[in-house]
């Protein structure tokens, strides 16, 4: 049996991802909610005590935002972990871990999913897939790291490792350190392009996500750099550094701008009194709302009256900077350039 561990903000999970996984999984099932809605728990508690409460063989655990387009996606994982050498199996993950920066800043990584995007001001969730294919003769790929949105275990792998919740305290790096110490069990982290699942939202990097790396670095500095499945020259691993940096200071800002706005968009959606939108927070909306439209009007499977709509739509919004560059980019891509 599969159990499926979900550490959700809501007191109950909704009826569509339980459908969803229903309607999927193709195997025996069970559904492990840690309700953290009231913030009890880290994600490593949360995760902890899901295993605790996990009578499967096999372990999934996943954020709840997520939608599976495979069929008997449950038969492929545990073919999969039923292999000694395979110590968790997942979708999304980095060849190298170094001792500087999160891995998925570094470029060497791998990412066989459907990431959704949303923009900030609308809410609902909007697909772009990220699905590059692996070689015919290569079902799964090795690396150094998973992703959290979605990673498999056998249950009888955590008489091993645990997550670490004595030297971590927040949501970060949870998915790095449990990597790190199931490649120091001599099994193997690999990615499969069997499952295709959708993921509905990017994670916020915090303030605190520095603090953490800090404990990460110091916890496993002695077995850092730790690359798998490729192999990668020091000179392309310095010159990744440089522009990871970068990217990385440069999320890290743009986060907490998007927090700050996000509260202020729930206040006036939920009629609270609060402050009025900055300009940069305008600005901020203004792009999002902007790329979401371009990327639209350039994916060709979307009726050109849906992307006509929801032009109109930008064009009404009091953010709205760029609906002339918006009508010539969809003449542009929808009439001269087929």
């Amino acid at each position: 049996m599969l159990s499926l561990i979900i550490c959700s903000k809501f007191p109950a999970l909704e009826k569509d991802l339980l459908q969803n996984i229903e309607d999927t999984i193709g195997i025996p099932f069970e559904i492990v909610n840690i309700d953290n809605s009231q913030g009890k728990y880290n994600i490593f508690e949360a995760y902890n005590l899901g295993v605790e409460r996990a009578k499967g063989e096999y372990l999934c655990f996943m954020h709840e935002d997520i939608v599976f387009h495979s069929k008997n996606w449950g038969k492929v994982v545990e073919n999969y972990l039923s292999q000694d050498f395979v110590g968790a199996l997942g979708v999304a993950g980095g060849n190298i871990v170094l001792d500087q920066l999160d891995w998925r800043f570094y470029g060497f990584h791998k990412v066989f999913l459907i990431q959704g995007i949303y923009t900030e001001e609308e809410s609902p969730c909007y697909s772009i897939a990220y699905y590059p294919p692996m070689a015919k003769n290569e079902p799964i790929c090795q690396v150094a790291a998973i992703d959290g949105v979605w990673m498999c275990f056998r249950k009888d792998i955590f008489k091993e490792i645990r997550f670490d919740d004595q030297n971590f305290h927040d949501f970060h790096l949870y998915d790095s350190d449990i990597s790190m110490q199931v490649n120091k069990t001599g099994r193997g982290i690999f990615l499969t392009q069997d499952v295709l699942l959708e993921h509905k939202s990017y994670g916020t990097f915090t303030s605190s996500y520095k603090d953490s790396l800090a404990i990460f670095f110091k916890k496993w500095e002695k077995d850092l750099p730790m690359m798998k499945g490729a192999i990668i020259a020091k000179e392309d691993i310095n010159a990744a550094l440089v522009s990871a940096q970068k990217a990385f200071d440069e999320r890290l800002e743009q986060d907490a701008k998007l927090v700050e706005l996000r509260k202020v968009i729930r206040a006036k959606k939920t009629g609270e009194k609060c402050r009025d939108y900055t300009p940069e927070e305008m600005e901020l909306m203004d792009k999002s709302s902007y790329d979401f439209r371009l990327r639209i009007i350039k994916d060709k499977n979307i009726p050109r009256a849906v992307v006509k709509e929801k032009i109109k739509e930008y064009a009404n919004a009091p953010y709205a900077r760029k609906t002339r560059k918006l009508i010539m980019k969809y003449f542009w891509y929808r009439y001269i350039k087929r």
